[in-house]
């Protein structure tokens, strides 16, 4: 396969683009500034980061929630600043003990700026 200069080129920058969209709409894994917490009655999550590169630094908390059959569903938390030490929040029930639904899993995802 022959290529010319120009579509050569045309692909190399079509592959850095790419790669660069991936990088900053990729979220990153949990900085080690992170902690999680569950509500006593395992009903909500809890995340809070502290620190952040910029003004722009954000994060979420990640709640998986388990139902009485076993069944799985992810809840997100809202975006909160970190730079600031906000705390996202996820709830998986408002009744745990009537629906049996709770905190299975609890993570943190940071969308940290390139």
């Amino acid at each position: 396969m022959k290529l010319n200069k120009f579509t050569a080129t045309a692909i190399g920058v079509g592959v850095v683009l790419s790669g660069t969209v991936v990088g900053v709409a990729t979220p990153a894994s949990a900085a080690s500034t992170c902690t999680t917490w569950i509500s006593r009655d395992q009903s909500t999550g809890y995340g809070k980061c502290t620190g952040g590169n910029t003004r722009l630094s954000n994060h979420r908390v990640k709640v998986v929630c388990m139902g009485p059959r076993g069944d799985t569903a992810n809840v997100y938390g809202k975006w909160v600043n970190t730079r600031h030490g906000e705390t996202s929040k996820a709830v998986c029930t408002i009744n745990p003990v009537k629906s049996g639904v709770g905190v299975y899993r609890i993570s943190i995802e940071t969308d940290e700026p390139l």
